[in-house]
């Protein structure tokens, strides 16, 4: 199936998603558990319904299906792999914080560099991200770059501590104080779509916990509006295609900037170690 027709059969799933959960945001009990998923997370019911969307729309293509709720699916026999979030940010779903969305990631391969598509849909306001592998990345049909940010001191940055240790919340100390705003929103995926629309300058998430399914599909979105991104040392980000493997990363406007918020980042490791 070419690209651009998976694309179109990702927007329209998307958008049945958006609507789904826009009605089990309007119920009583939005936040009911229904089970544990693969991930080991509770599992809600707009979870469950977001999830149910996103398969039942791939299923016709012979794709396997790695999503947080049911784990690997659809076609074993298949050699491409969709990358599924059906609802990131559920905590705010579930809290009534308008921001969450839903991602898709399309794999030919076992690295990074095979992400072939992703779309991300912010299930509040409605807008699609979404980006083929060379082609550019869009906000609703349109081309977005990052941000020309390229020092910390007047940079947005989007900083992860939650559920961190007291140590590594010390270490982020500098970085915080050093950026002109520090800030979070509780969905990663979308949070990196901000990067990549130049909403906030960077992203920084060295936590170590951060699975591929919130990743994936943002993380082209992000790569192809012109971000840099890396894991916390500076070096090439390589992530398993499970729900098992976590990892850290920081992905920033451009390599100026970047290489400023690693230096910080460096400096307070080196002053703890």
């Amino acid at each position: 199936m070419r690209p651009a027709d998976l694309e179109r059969v990702l927007l329209e799933a998307t958008e049945r998603v958006r609507k789904e959960v826009s009605v089990q945001a309007a119920r009583a009990g939005r936040g009911r558990t229904v089970g544990v998923g693969a991930a080991g997370d509770h599992t809600i019911v707009a979870d469950k319904k977001a999830e149910e969307v996103i398969i039942d729309a791939l299923e016709p293509y012979g794709v396997k299906v790695l999503s947080e709720e049911a784990g690997m699916t659809g076609n074993p026999r298949g050699k491409t792999l969709a990358v599924v979030d059906p609802l990131d940010g559920s905590s705010n779903f579930e809290r009534g914080v308008p921001f969450y969305c839903t991602s898709v990631a399309i794999v030919e391969g076992k690295g990074l560099n095979d992400i072939t598509l992703g779309v991300v849909r912010d299930l509040v306001r409605g807008d699609v991200y979404a980006a083929r592998r060379g082609e550019g990345a869009t906000k609703n049909g349109k081309r977005i770059r990052t941000s020309s940010v390229s020092r910390a001191k007047e940079a947005v940055v989007g900083i992860d501590i939650s559920r961190s240790s007291p140590e590594l919340v010390s270490s982020l100390a500098r970085l915080a104080s050093g950026v002109k705003r520090q800030t979070h929103y509780g969905a990663n995926a979308l949070e990196l779509c901000y990067v990549a629309d130049g909403t906030i300058d960077a992203f920084v998430d060295v936590r170590g916990k951060m699975r591929i399914t919130d990743f994936a599909a943002a993380c082209l979105i992000a790569r192809e509006a012109g971000a840099e991104l890396t894991d916390e040392h500076g070096g090439v980000l390589k992530p398993r295609f499970d729900l098992e493997h976590r990892f850290s990363f920081i992905v920033s406007a451009n390599p100026q900037l970047h290489s400023e918020i690693l230096k910080m980042c460096r400096d307070e490791e080196a002053k703890g170690a």
